[in-house]
C-alpha cells in the first residue's frame, strides 16, 4: 500500500479540492467528469486532468451492483444519484484493489453509504456525519410506509407525495 488514494465527488471540486495541490493518486467518475464540466470548475477540472493529477475512471458493473443493493437496503438508494453511487463503487474498486482510499464528499447520504461499506470519507466543508442511518418512505396522508428498495416518490395508495423518516441509527465509531 502506497499513498493515499482520493476519490473525489462533484462537491470536492466545487469546495475548492485541489488535486494539483494534495499529495496522493486523485479520481473522478464519468459522472463527477460531466457534472463538473457543466459549471464554473470546468477549467480546474481540465488543467487536474491534462497535467494528470486527476483521473476519470469508472467503476466496475459488479461494484455499482453492490453500492446499489447496500443503498438499497439501508434506504439511502432514492436520494443517491447515479454519480453518488458511481463515486462510492469506484471507491470499493479501489479499496479491493488494495489502495487506501479515502472519499471526499459533502454530501450525507454518500457519507452514510461510505460508512457501511468501511470506506473512510472526509467532508470539505461540512462536519460529516456522526451517525449511521437507516430510512425507510411514508405517506404524511394515508400514513401508508415502504421500504427504500425501489424508488419510490408516490404513495401507492394515495398517490401523495412520499417522505423519509430514520427507522435506525447507529454512532459511528471509527474516525474518519
Amino acid at each position: 500500500m502506497g499513498s493515499k488514494t482520493y476519490v473525489l465527488d462533484t462537491s470536492a471540486i466545487i469546495y475548492g479540492f485541489n488535486p494539483r495541490v494534495v499529495e496522493g493518486t486523485h479520481y473522478i467518475t464519468p459522472g463527477v467528469e460531466a457534472e463538473l464540466y457543466a459549471g464554473r470548475t470546468r477549467s480546474v477540472t481540465e488543467v487536474s486532468i491534462a497535467s494528470g493529477r486527476l483521473k476519470v475512471r469508472a467503476p466496475r458493473p459488479e461494484f455499482v451492483t453492490v453500492v446499489k443493493t447496500r443503498a438499497s437496503s439501508t434506504g439511502d438508494l432514492t436520494v443517491l444519484s447515479e454519480t453518488d453511487l458511481e463515486v462510492v463503487a469506484l471507491a470499493l474498486e479501489l479499496d479491493s484493489e488494495g489502495e487506501s482510499v479515502l472519499v471526499v464528499s459533502d454530501d450525507y447520504s454518500l457519507q452514510n453509504l461510505c460508512t457501511l461499506l468501511s470506506i473512510d470519507f472526509k467532508p470539505m466543508v461540512t462536519k460529516g456525519i456522526s451517525e449511521e442511518f437507516w430510512w425507510f418512505l411514508y405517506c404524511p396522508a394515508c400514513g401508508a410506509t415502504y421500504d427504500q428498495s425501489k424508488k419510490l416518490t408516490s404513495c401507492q395508495v394515495c398517490g401523495h407525495s412520499l417522505k423519509r423518516k430514520v427507522y435506525s441509527k447507529r454512532k459511528i465509531t471509527g474516525s474518519f
